[in-house]
């Protein structure tokens, strides 16, 4: 073989190489960037879930804070309550317990108050039974208090009822 046959190949070889050196890598940063955005993205989405949920919760938090300040200053019976509930939660209720003499609200399942009242009214001509005589709003779980056990037990075969006001 004379010198100009392998030059001819040994530049053909060269430039092989060449090219595949730069494809492998033109590959590698394209798939250092893929692994980058794929983590990145993944991070990003459950901080952003995250923060949404802290956010909501503030939200939640503060209105019922709200409703509970707005409860005190002017509810004196149960369905005064229960339009501040439909005023500040419109698809959440909450429920009677007169045997209790209770009404609780319970926006979420860390977010409750339970009203306590004086007596129970009965309606002659419904025969619906309502609470009256405001005494106290309890708002422990929203200061981070853990739930207390109802003062009084249900009698046996009395239910707590829910009543739509």
């Amino acid at each position: 073989m004379n010198i100009k046959n392998i030059s001819i190949v040994l530049t053909i070889l060269l430039v092989a190489i060449a090219a595949t050196v730069l494809m492998q890598k033109g590959n590698y940063v394209s798939q250092a960037t893929e692994h980058y955005t794929k983590t990145t993205e993944a991070s990003f989405n459950g901080g952003k879930k995250i923060l949404e949920y802290v956010n909501n919760s503030a939200d939640v938090n503060k209105l019922v804070w709200a409703m509970a300040c707005e409860a005190s200053q002017t509810a004196k019976t149960s369905p005064d309550l229960a339009k501040l509930e439909a005023k500040y939660f419109p698809t959440t209720k909450g429920s009677n317990s007169i045997a209790n003499k209770t009404r609780r609200f319970e926006a979420t399942s860390a977010y409750f108050i339970v009203s306590s009242f004086d007596k129970v009214d009965v309606d002659k001509k419904t025969d619906l039974k309502t609470l009256s005589g405001l005494k106290s709003i309890d708002v422990g779980a929203l200061m981070g208090e853990a739930p207390v056990a109802q003062e009084e037990e249900m009698p046996e075969g009395e239910e707590e009822e829910e009543v739509e006001e």
